[in-house]
């Protein structure tokens, strides 16, 4: 296990480097180094580890807020606060014909950073309104996914749809951000596999929603590329696991889990996820970044972000 940890060390070293020093992206140098750390690992978790079956998220009920803090959000461990927000409003009202009603005029930005046929993020943006977002889901046409929709920003009384008191309690005093981002897509759609270092808090308004999530500590089985930017992504499929490319990603351990309308999910920094809509499907992130829990959880993830420049962090979605 101690060398294991020294292997895992030093590709994080190199992946640093690179992200801070490295010209050509990738540099080669750098990527060498990285790629000879993550085949010393995979030998020695070949010798004694089988491959692990996928795990589901653990959901539970009525959990205090005391208790949500010390099992899950101060240890960096994902859980599934199942039916918290069965009774707010965002779910009781929140549609797609009411969308249409009240906001189908409204200004949308499509863009798919990580689209599956890419291995670089992609920054390009389609603008149209909601209406025309509506109208792909109704057909059956995936190419409008509304990502990182503003309308918790435009109008902001709906914020208080949302239980957003504890939402904002979930933060410590120290957090930085109070960021609500709104995902409005047909069934099919989804988002390749990626992290990024905030806390999200994401509430199941309507629809069903698949999520796997990967452990940060599998940064070194996922390749991910450098870019410079705060938002880290990898080519590899957990729901089309291909072990070839991605040799690793059989000793790590993958979870999943289910969202249903009321369902709130809490994924913390780091964690690597995909996320797929079942069906047409409204989801709410909120998110804050909180540094020194960012550090325990990923210190180079953490310095990676904070010195990232293709955008800088402060003026990324």
């Amino acid at each position: 296990m101690l060398v294991m940890n020294i292997i895992s060390r030093g590709y994080q070293i190199y992946r640093l480097l690179d992200h801070l020093l490295g010209g050509k992206v990738p540099a080669k140098r750098f990527h060498r180094n990285r790629s000879e750390a993550s085949v010393r690992e995979i030998e020695m978790h070949m010798s004694s580890q089988t491959q692990k079956p996928v795990i589901e998220i653990p959901r539970v009920r009525n959990i205090s807020e005391n208790d949500f803090q010390s099992q899950y959000v101060k240890r960096g461990l994902p859980v599934v606060l199942q039916g918290k927000a069965k009774d707010w409003k965002c779910v009781e009202d929140w549609s797609m014909p009411w969308l249409r009603e009240n906001y189908g005029s409204d200004e949308v930005s499509i863009f798919d950073p990580l689209a599956s046929s890419s291995s670089e993020v992609r920054y390009d943006v389609e603008v149209t309104d909601l209406s025309a977002v509506l109208d792909a889901i109704e057909s059956g046409d995936n190419s409008k996914y509304s990502r990182f929709n503003r309308l918790l920003y435009d109008h902001p009384e709906l914020v208080r749809d949302f239980d957003w008191e504890w939402l904002q309690r979930a933060r410590s005093s120290w957090s930085s951000g109070k960021t609500y981002q709104v995902f409005i897509g047909g069934k099919g759609t989804r988002t390749s596999l990626h992290c990024a270092g905030e806390h999200n808090l994401f509430t199941q308004v309507e629809g069903r929603k698949h999520w796997h999530l990967i452990e940060p500590s599998a940064d070194i089985w996922l390749d991910p590329p450098i870019t410079r930017t705060p938002y880290f992504y990898s080519m590899f499929d957990p729901a089309n696991a291909d072990y070839t490319r991605y040799p690793g990603m059989k000793y790590a351990q993958v979870w999943e889990c289910l969202l249903e309308p009321g369902d709130v999910l809490f994924n913390p920094p780091f964690w690597w996820h995909q996320v797929t809509n079942i069906t047409p499907s409204i989801g709410v992130g909120f998110r804050w970044f909180d540094l020194l829990e960012n550090i325990k959880i990923n210190t180079v993830g953490t310095a990676m972000t904070l010195m990232s420049t293709n955008p800088p962090i402060w003026t990324a979605t």
